[in-house]
């Protein structure tokens, strides 16, 4: 066992060697604060700039970010916590994004609900690194060790990712490095205190990924070792010495369920059954045991039935599926095992067939490096599993544990890389440890030949898995052409962006990416017919809308209003943002606002709605109108708002902005549609198009009526714009 000094504070930073620094200028404790400090602030800088380069928006989902957002704003806005998915889901997380959205609806900017959600996760990665720092330093005495495991903490990608998205993954791992911190702190300091901390950190976790709570028995098991161990060295026997264990083990036991059990009460009270956190394991057990082509037909059966009884029903055909075949669950294990161990960036940017709204090519260089990260500390992390237990057997044992654990759970279940991240990071934590060993010329040992078993393994497993220089290669070709095409693309040379998007997909057929800008290129040409060909349909949210616009210059209008609408919905980012940049939608001089044919013209507006006189939507704030011309304008032209104003006042004064022209500002009459004329000279049109840019003040409606529940910051209301010529 390590043991400190009684003295030692948890943020002593002394070094483990004797410094004889009377003419050093700079204290080695300096160096290792000033390095800490650089890495939090670098991993704090990375994550600031991702969230400013990233486009998802949850509000916009229909996968679980999206879920945990709509949970998370009904509470914030209501106070109710309704289970309205097809599963009850782990609470925490959904607390937590509850709290900041909350906040910014009390200061009336909901809109900025997410950013502060963001930027509070920020805040608790930049504290994870200083978690990680100690733990890494107590675990194996040495500074080395942990700089190394905070420098993983906050430069590895998928680390900085999970701070920019509505998951529970980022909460759930620092609540569990937390509680493996708290456990480091009792082994070294006898407090129980520390003990009922690391329950209740290890219940809070449990409250966010349920399988936590099932892992409590091994820090039972963790204590038992760890009194055996000391047994050796004492004049207890065995049995004396586990007794010993009892007491902390009721303290953990008890901390962790004293967190848990609210929850569970909850539950049952509401559904009359004993459900600890979730039904998770039921529902998903049953949809990965069942054919993967009736999981969205299983997944409506359990929509269609109530709450209580979802679980129940779901365990019930899994035992059939069991009972008729008992090895169903492990023959795709191998298959499944294989897929864990691969370069997941290289995987996410050169292999998959699309970047699904995720800005991959932006933060290339950092997933790069992360993938380099990852092979680094796996490849050392997984020689310190195999070296010398020199930490105590006690923690090793309890990380083997809870590894073969995160691994049989995505055996059993299914793979996606944010369940992987445990045990990335308790691999990395072994790797960073491995800085605090001596290196010295290795002598042939079993030892040695273990730890280079188990690392030319995993090079085996690897370098098996995919063909990476290949990969590579074809995949940089592809880069090269996508950004020269996206480049003429840009510029308005549409051919050259047609020759550089079929390039991209000469070096990789099957990148829908390149298939939908390949298809917009297509599109401006007037070759719609083509263009739609290309569109694989269900394959990306982007092709889905390109499809959708398609559709729209083709005549299908009804068609095309589902199909926009619903992608608007559901596209994952602000889709009104991405198809005003992209598309080039045919000129038009009366846009109808809000019948779903408005997308690739707006931006800065609310779904669309319909009331008594037809479609509209709400202005949020800030928003744009473009509007393609067929010909030139002349000096006699006006542009006409169909407009009403907010039910906060009875007018909403609204800046309008034409071109490069002078502000014009409107009061807008609330309660009834008016129309308001601007008038438009040639000189504020932006390369035949009339750019209108609309501004004013906004409301939040749940703010000004207790009975709603619209946490939306609203605006005006807009109907139609109309550029009229010859007024």
């Amino acid at each position: 066992m390590n043991e400190l000094h009684p003295q030692t504070r948890w943020f002593d930073m002394r070094p483990r060697k004797v410094f004889a620094a009377a003419d050093a200028r700079v204290s080695p404790v300096a160096l290792t604060w000033g390095a800490l400090v650089l890495l939090v602030v670098a991993g704090v800088a990375l994550r600031l700039w991702f969230i400013s380069v990233s486009p998802l928006d949850p509000q916009y989902s229909n996968a679980d970010d999206g879920d945990y957002y709509r949970r998370a704003l009904r509470f914030a806005v209501t106070g109710a916590y309704i289970d309205d998915a097809w599963l009850i889901r782990p609470p925490l997380h959904v607390f937590f994004f509850a709290l900041w959205l909350r906040l910014a609806l009390i200061l009336g900017i909901p809109q900025f609900g997410v950013l502060f959600v963001q930027l509070a996760q920020t805040g608790l990665a930049a504290v994870m690194m200083l978690v990680g720092y100690d733990l890494a330093r107590r675990l194996f005495g040495s500074t080395r060790a942990g700089l190394a495991f905070a420098a993983f903490l906050a430069l590895w990608y998928p680390l900085v990712e999970q701070t920019t998205v509505l998951f529970s993954e980022h909460l759930y791992l620092f609540l569990f490095l937390l509680h493996v911190w708290f456990l480091i702190r009792y082994d070294q300091g006898n407090r129980l205190r520390d003990l009922a901390l690391a329950g209740m950190a290890l219940g809070a976790a449990a409250l966010t990924r349920s399988p936590a709570l099932y892992a409590s028995v091994f820090v039972v098991g963790w204590l038992l070792v760890r009194v055996m161990a000391t047994a050796r060295y004492a004049t207890l026997s065995r049995w004396e010495a586990a007794k010993t264990a009892i007491t902390p083990a009721i303290v953990v036991t008890a901390t962790c369920l004293m967190i848990v059990a609210p929850w569970t009460l909850r539950n049952y009270l509401t559904y009359g059954h004993l459900i600890p956190v979730d039904t998770l394991g039921q529902i998903n057990l049953w949809l990965d045991l069942d054919d993967v082509a009736r999981r969205n037909e299983n997944i409506e059966t359990l929509r269609r039935m109530p709450q209580s009884e979802r679980h129940i029903y779901a365990l019930e055909r899994a035992r059939e599926i069991l009972s008729i075949d008992p090895l169903r669950p492990f023959r795709p294990m191998w298959d499944t095992f294989r897929h864990i161990w691969k370069a997941q960036f290289i995987e996410d940017y050169f292999v998959k067939q699309s970047f699904f709204t995720r800005p991959l090519r932006e933060t290339a260089p950092l997933g790069l490096v992360g993938d380099l990260l990852w092979l680094g500390f796996t490849v050392v992390g997984l020689a310190g599993l195999a070296s010398r237990a020199r930490e105590g057997l006690h923690h090793r044992l309890f990380f083997l544990a809870w590894i073969g654990y995160s691994l049989m759970t995505v055996l059993i279940f299914h793979v996606e890389p944010r369940y992987l991240l445990p045990l990335w990071m308790m691999i990395a934590l072994y790797g960073a440890g491995m800085a605090a060993v001596s290196w010295r010329r290795p002598r042939p040992t079993v030892r040695l030949a273990l730890q280079m078993l188990v690392v030319a393994t995993f090079f085996g497993f690897l370098l098996t898995y995919r063909d990476y220089p290949a990969i590579i290669s074809a995949g940089v070709a592809r880069e090269r052409a996508m950004m020269a095409g996206t480049a003429a693309y840009q510029a308005g040379d549409y051919a050259a962006a047609e020759a550089g998007f079929r390039a991209a997909l000469a070096a990789q057929p099957r990148f829908v990416d390149a298939q939908v800008h390949l298809a917009l290129a297509l599109a401006v040409q007037q070759r719609y017919d083509e263009a739609l060909a290309l569109i694989q349909r269900n394959s990306s949210r982007h092709a889905e809308l390109v499809a959708g616009a398609l559709l729209r210059e083709t005549g299908d209008a009804a068609q095309a209003a589902s199909l926009l609408t619903y992608i608007e919905s559901v596209a994952g980012e602000d889709i009104q943002r991405w198809a005003l940049h992209w598309l080039r939608p045919p000129p038009r001089e009366i846009l109808p606002v809000g019948n779903g044919l408005d997308i690739g013209y707006i931006s800065g507006f609310s779904a669309a709605e319909r009331g008594a006189t037809g479609g509209f939507r709400w202005l949020e704030g800030h928003g744009v109108v473009v509007l393609p011309l067929h010909e030139p304008l002349h000096d006699d032209a006006v542009i006409v708002l169909s407009m009403t104003g907010g039910e906060a006042d009875a007018v909403t004064p609204v800046t309008v902005q034409i071109g490069d022209g002078p502000a014009w500002t409107i009061n807008v009459a609330r309660g009834q549609w008016r129309r308001y004329y601007l008038p438009v000279s040639p000189e504020q049109v932006e390369g035949q198009r009339v750019v209108i840019t609309l501004s004013a003040p906004t409301f939040v409606p749940a703010l000004i009526n207790p009975a709603s529940d619209d946490a939306r910051a609203l605006s005006l209301r807009l109907a139609q714009v109309q550029i009229r010529r010859g007024f």
